[in-house]
């Protein structure tokens, strides 16, 4: 059975247009959600490092850690390896729990 694509539904904080949406996509790509969730310390210090490493609000590094996540499980069902390189050259793959 084929997964559906889901990470083309994903808010990625660019507009639309630059996207290359189809209107379908960009309508529901402009529809928000509010939710409200609760994090650890730990977590919500991650989350801070993430949002202020990259001149980020918290709200924006949470959908992109959200989306990366989605499209590495997305990519990882289909049997993807993801492997990192490090300058030296050595070429690790990335174990996930």
């Amino acid at each position: 059975m084929k997964s559906k694509n889901i990470t083309n539904d994903l808010d990625t904080g660019q507009s639309p247009a630059s996207d290359g949406l189809s209107n379908e996509q960009a309508s529901n790509a402009s529809s928000v959600k509010r939710m409200s969730i609760s994090l650890s310390g730990d977590i919500a210090r991650m989350l801070e490092f993430l949002a202020e490493s990259q001149g980020i609000s918290q709200n924006e590094a949470l959908r992109k850690a959200i989306a990366t996540e989605a499209y590495l499980l997305q990519e990882r069902q289909q049997g993807t390896k993801v492997l990192l390189q490090k300058p030296d050259k050595e070429i690790r793959e990335v174990l996930f729990r």
